[in-house]
């Protein structure tokens, strides 16, 4: 492991030493077939807190009819495995025979990278975690790549969440050439690609934590969220139309709550679990931080990550969900002190530490940063 991060870290790769990392990853473990006139689609991210792309492009591409292969990793600190993960009983491994079945009853399946599939990539995850190599922009389409080339995917759409730490560049320039490279090395391995720019520094949507993924869609699939979530929908349905080959329009909501259901009653998850879990998280939303002057809202998105991913690591369980937070102020927009900018839940036992990390992360500017634009790259 420490040899591959070290020559793609240090060493100009080609595209094709790229693909061949990619299909050595994904032929290290069991393979997806299915029949080539079905048309798999998934839409993944490069990694990144503040949006919920992973979660709500699945159920938009079955909005539009299509069939949805989704294999992927826990995310930092919310992905949309580990967040389904939180409804008892949800089947986040199944063996290949169940796959096939699920595909065929719901055209929606949403499973983790184990021992079974691409079982060397999780491999290479952990090493580049723990090694200062999840910011290799070849390492990061390899791997993004080999979990498309396992189950077989036809299309793909990548949400590039540009930042200071993303995944395919620090800069939007170096980030368009990285996406632009996912594309031409997914044509090479026969997937149909396009990627989408996205603002990774700023969150897309206010709700931030595993529980408020599950809030956030609640309040989507209820017709109740609030402008910034449900502009973060509308962005996640132009991708999945993009995607699609289509226009973009309006999404059902009514059709949304369906595939949902549909998908975790399918894998063996508990809506009542759903439910309770909502619920219990806005009852933990009992913490307020509030702005300690005037200014225009700027929140730190790294900071956000480390502070409840710290707290996650302390806690039990596989995928635990100690904390969270949901953002009453928009970033960029004007703040006077004293405005609430931002509910919180935490565990007793670390709740003023997160409370001061939360209001550590928080600045109020002069001016507003420009923000970067969506864009598709293809």
């Amino acid at each position: 492991m420490g040899a591959i991060v070290t020559h793609f870290r240090q060493n100009e790769v080609t595209d094709d030493d790229i693909l061949h990392l990619a299909v050595r990853l994904a032929d290290s473990g069991e393979k997806i077939l299915f029949d080539k006139s079905i048309e798999l689609c998934d839409i993944p991210s490069t990694g990144g807190p503040g949006s919920l792309s992973t979660i709500l492009c699945p159920l938009f591409l079955l909005n539009l009819g299509k069939s949805v292969l989704k294999l992927g990793v826990p995310g930092r600190p919310a992905g949309g495995i580990d967040v389904l993960a939180q409804i008892e009983d949800y089947n986040i491994e199944p063996d290949s025979s169940k796959i096939h079945m699920w595909l065929e009853e719901n055209n929606y399946v949403h499973f983790l990278a184990n021992n079974n599939f691409t079982p060397l990539d999780a491999l290479l995850f952990n090493f580049r975690k723990k090694n200062n190599g999840v910011s290799i922009p070849s390492l990061a389409i390899a791997s993004l790549l080999s979990k498309k080339i396992a189950v077989g995917l036809s299309h793909i759409g990548l949400d590039v969440r540009v930042s200071e730490h993303g995944n395919f560049g620090h800069t939007l320039e170096l980030a368009k050439s990285n996406a632009k490279r996912f594309n031409r090395i997914a044509n090479l391995a026969g997937i149909k690609a396009k990627s989408f720019i996205t603002d990774g520094r700023v969150a897309q949507q206010p709700y931030i934590g595993r529980g408020e993924a599950l809030l956030a869609v609640s309040h989507l699939l209820d017709d109740t969220a609030d402008d910034l979530l449900q502009s973060h929908a509308e962005v996640c349905n132009q991708m999945a139309c993009s995607v699609n080959g289509t226009i973009t329009v309006p999404f059902s909501v009514k059709l949304l709550s369906h595939a949902f259901f549909a998908n975790v009653e399918t894998q063996g998850g508990k809506k009542d679990s759903f439910e309770d879990i909502v619920f219990n998280i806005k009852k933990g939303h009992q913490y307020y931080i509030s702005a300690k002057k005037n200014g225009y809202f700027n929140i730190d998105l790294l900071a956000i990550r480390d502070a409840i991913v710290g707290i996650q690591q302390k806690a039990d369980g596989r995928f635990p969900d100690p904390c969270g937070l949901v953002l009453k102020a928009k970033n960029d927009s004007y703040v006077q002190k004293g405005d609430i900018i931002c509910s919180f839940r935490c565990i007793e036992s670390h709740l003023h530490e997160f409370r001061a990390n939360l209001e550590r992360a928080v600045s109020y500017l002069a001016e507003p940063i420009d923000n970067i634009k969506f864009e598709e790259i293809v």
